[in-house]
């Protein structure tokens, strides 16, 4: 009897510790802010309204919303393990222990994960389990991960040297690299233009001012376009490319032509951005606020608080 009663107190106290999150209705769209500084993540409606909020208690660097919608995969460079949430059942449903240093995730469009280990300086192909299948080693401190529509490459950008790699996902070998300015990061692959724009911090004293544009048959570089500082963030749709420069903290827009038509200092210090609802969302990361943007106008329509340090965007709609 006695015992009994411990296996049923342990069960209960199993129970109580579980941590639960507000959950987020499948038929729910919104864009969500993983914050940095607070570990949290804020949840917004398209009335642009603050849902809720999940304050997380791993040390993430970013996150990706699996294309079922529901299954959030949490990274990070100090964590050992992937944390596996369910946003509609509100809880972490499972880790998987793939090691320190993971920094990006990608899903390609054939379904598999792919994520970068910049201490081991690999990308881990996974399975839908967790399982790592195939490690590629790529360059120094790969950071951007950019899949190609048919999932056959994968463009890695490697933080620590000037390359970027080609990565075949058929042969799972490195097929190009591409000769790229040091501590570039972010990039916009445009496979109908057969190009691929990079961005950067810059190198040294010297900081990046311009975005580079190679061509992904050649390798060689086609042009460059001036973005200062510091440009990050690509965002492509019909009313053309936007850049966010998170060093000056302007938002740059070119046409198709690559001719610029707008800029705007937007947010402070503004890391990412994504289109939801027919806007341009922009995370100002000093500022702890998401700037709603008119795509056409360039103007600001709203402005929303979120946790502290929104570093990237996720939306489901």
């Amino acid at each position: 009897m006695k015992q009994a009663f411990i296996v049923l107190l342990l069960l209960f106290v199993t129970g109580c510790s579980e941590e639960s999150y507000p959950k987020i209705p499948a038929n729910q769209s919104f864009a969500a802010t993983l914050n940095l500084k607070d570990t949290t993540i804020s949840f917004i409606d398209k009335q642009y309204q603050k849902i809720t909020e999940w304050d997380l208690s791993d040390p993430f660097l970013g996150g990706l919303l699996v294309d079922d919608g529901d299954t959030l995969l949490i990274y990070g460079k100090d964590m050992e393990k992937i944390s596996v949430y369910s946003l509609s059942l509100g809880k972490k449903l499972e880790s998987w222990d793939v090691g320190r240093g993971i920094v990006s995730m990608t899903q390609l469009h054939t379904g598999e994960l792919a994520a970068v280990n910049q201490e081991s300086n690999e990308v881990y192909f996974l399975a839908s389990t967790g399982d790592i299948e195939k490690k590629v080693k790529v360059g120094k401190q790969p950071q951007s991960l950019i899949p190609d529509k048919s999932g056959e490459r994968l463009y890695v950008i490697n933080f620590g040297e000037g390359k970027l790699s080609v990565l075949n996902t058929s042969s799972m070998k490195i097929e190009k690299e591409i000769e790229i300015p040091p501590s570039s990061t972010g990039g916009l692959l445009r496979e109908k233009e057969s190009e691929i724009w990079i961005g950067g911090h810059g190198s040294g004293s010297e900081v990046e001012e311009r975005i580079h544009i190679y061509s992904t048959q050649t390798g060689k570089l086609i042009k460059t376009l001036k973005a200062p500082t510091m440009p990050i963030k690509f965002i492509e749709n019909e009313d053309g490319i936007f850049i966010a420069s998170h060093g000056s903290s302007m938002i740059y827009t070119f046409n198709h032509s690559y001719e610029q038509t707008a800029s705007s200092v937007i947010g402070a210090n503004p890391f990412e951005m994504e289109l939801f609802n027919g806007d341009l969302l922009v995370a100002g990361y000093d500022s702890n606020e998401l700037y709603v943007v008119n795509s056409t106008s360039g103007k600001v329509l709203s402005t929303v608080k979120t946790g502290k340090g929104p570093f990237q965007l996720m939306i489901r709609e």
